[in-house]
């Protein structure tokens, strides 16, 4: 029984941690402003429990892991490869769709094993660029 209720709990954990990062919609949080969100429901969670928990949806192929800004990890609500472009003035995250940029093609010729990618452009979004005096 006692197990029972530690994997039960372990599951609506998990679930607060999924939920966290689907309704950040494009901000792609760290695990500390997952941690936070879960928080507020779950006061006793631990932020080491919410990164066991962001590394398993992960593995499971149900949220995706960005490395964004430098060596942070940035948790993704779209599991699918895609690339991103990072807001210079805003900060905003903007999903883009998937390219194959000529350095996989390369490794591979290398004969690399490539596992995946990620294309990280920085700039500065659409609505930054509209407030651009004309």
């Amino acid at each position: 029984m006692a197990a029972d209720l530690r994997r039960g709990r372990a599951t609506r954990q998990r679930a607060l941690v999924l939920a966290a990062v689907r309704a950040s919609g494009a901000t792609h949080p760290t695990a500390e402003h997952v941690f936070a969100r879960v928080r507020a429901e779950l006061p006793r969670v631990s932020l080491g429990t919410v990164y066991r928990n962001l590394q398993r949806l992960s593995d499971e192929g149900r949220i995706g892991v960005a490395r964004l800004d430098g060596r942070v990890a940035r948790y993704d609500p779209v599991a699918e490869g895609h690339d991103h472009l990072v807001c210079d003035d805003c900060g905003q995250v903007v999903d883009l769709p998937a390219s194959r940029p000529s350095g996989v093609h390369a490794a591979r010729r290398a004969g690399h094993a490539v596992r995946a990618h990620t294309l990280v452009l920085y700039g500065r979004c659409r609505a930054c660029r509209r407030k651009e005096p004309a």
